[in-house]
């Protein structure tokens, strides 16, 4: 339990980096295929719509985790965080903090996220 607790706390953060440094590749390797973000914009996106705005439209330049909690169900995990993140989406600030809601699942021999939830940016 403890090694996939690290496992997962580890992804969030590459995932994350990853994001922030354009590498697709790592990004992609994370979301599972079915992937879909609640955005905190009001939108429900899926993994390739994810990529393509990772690619140059939302763009990163700092996320740092302030708290990271994960709890594991068997072969699927539920991460709830609080981060700061400096970004923009286009040309609109987006920078601030967020509460983020994760579910990862083990599946073909991996942890993935299949889902995230964002709260954000918060007054």
């Amino acid at each position: 339990m403890e090694q996939a607790i690290e496992i997962i706390t580890r992804l969030e953060k590459e995932w994350m980096q990853a994001w922030i440094n354009k590498d697709i590749p790592t990004c992609s390797r994370i979301l599972s295929t079915d992937f879909i973000l609640s955005s905190a914009r009001g939108t429900l996106v899926t993994k390739s719509e994810w990529i393509e705005a990772a690619k140059g439209f939302i763009t990163g330049e700092e996320f740092i985790w302030d708290e990271i909690r994960v709890r594991l169900y068997g072969n699927t995990a539920v991460v709830n965080a609080r981060t700061r993140q400096k970004a923009k989406v286009g040309s609109q600030d987006w920078s601030g903090v967020f509460l983020l809601t994760d579910v990862w699942i083990f599946q073909n021999n991996n942890w993935q996220v299949v889902a995230r939830h964002g709260t954000g940016p918060l007054a």
